[in-house]
């Protein structure tokens, strides 16, 4: 699963947990949220839903966020020693402590356990990458020093010809560093190398994600699209890069007029 997949499967759990989540810092005064409490919720058809949270970040506008790992609903209601037993519905999911309301009770508290933070971990790593080196206890310049090497070593098996050794040398080095876009970018143009135009996009796209103002990640899923012979999908990215991208708006024309014959001679 590549990361702009995860990353999106994240905030729709997010969705789905405060659909059925009805919670806060402090909960009209009766509950005070803190890291490794359980705290539980029944809801209308009888079922309790069940949330442990992991941590709670204070923004500077003075809202919360609980970062959640949540239990599938039951029917029984939650006992303290039976907690563990319970099946986990998503390991994390970052959600506005206000919207905790009240109804809910504290359960227990216990420390999270590093088994319980494999999904805090991931956000972490993902969208703040510093923060992830020191609640992992990883040095973050040995991270980075590990993933240009990988980096480097993709470099020189593309170039003479391993291009499947080279796309697991990136993914090393863009696991161990998700922001390295420049290694996403070389992932996605050694897909092209070898016709995985599916593949090449979504690095593309993951890419943009990192570095929104990308002009290679941009004009390549153009140039994708294109190959695939997706020519109307093609003219409009062509099409929004000339705004996007004024300096190169020639270059944009030039394959937006290529994309449009071709969309009506073939």
């Amino acid at each position: 699963m590549n990361n702009y997949f995860r990353t999106k499967l994240i905030a729709f759990i997010s969705l789905i947990v405060l659909t059925s989540i009805c919670g806060a810092e402090p909960l009209n005064n009766k509950l005070v949220l803190k890291k490794g409490d359980v705290i539980s919720h029944q809801q209308d058809n009888g079922d309790w839903n069940i949330v442990k949270i992991l941590e709670i970040d204070k923004w500077p506008d003075g809202t919360y966020t609980a970062h959640c790992l949540t239990y599938n609903p039951t029917d029984l209601k939650p006992e303290w020693n039976k907690i563990e037993a319970l099946e986990v519905f998503a390991y994390h999911s970052p959600i506005d402590a206000a919207s905790f309301s009240s109804g809910w009770n504290l359960i227990g508290n216990s420390v999270p356990k590093k088994s319980e933070l494999v999904g805090f971990v991931e956000y972490l790593k993902l969208t703040d990458f510093q923060r992830y080196a020191e609640v992992s206890n990883l040095d973050i310049n040995e991270l980075v020093s590990e993933a240009n090497l990988n980096y480097k070593n993709a470099i020189t098996a593309g170039e003479i010809g391993n291009h499947k050794d080279a796309i697991v040398l990136y993914s090393k080095a863009i696991d161990l560093f998700p922001l390295f876009y420049e290694a996403i970018d070389n992932r996605g143009f050694t897909y092209m190398d070898i016709g995985e135009y599916k593949n090449a996009i979504d690095d593309f796209k993951e890419s943009l994600r990192v570095n929104p103002d990308g002009l290679s990640a941009f004009f390549s899923i153009g140039e994708c699209l294109l190959i695939m012979g997706q020519y109307i999908k093609a003219m409009q990215v062509f099409d929004e890069g000339k705004s996007k991208f004024p300096d190169r708006e020639e270059l944009f024309q030039d394959f937006y007029n290529k994309a449009e014959s071709l969309s009506v001679n073939g």
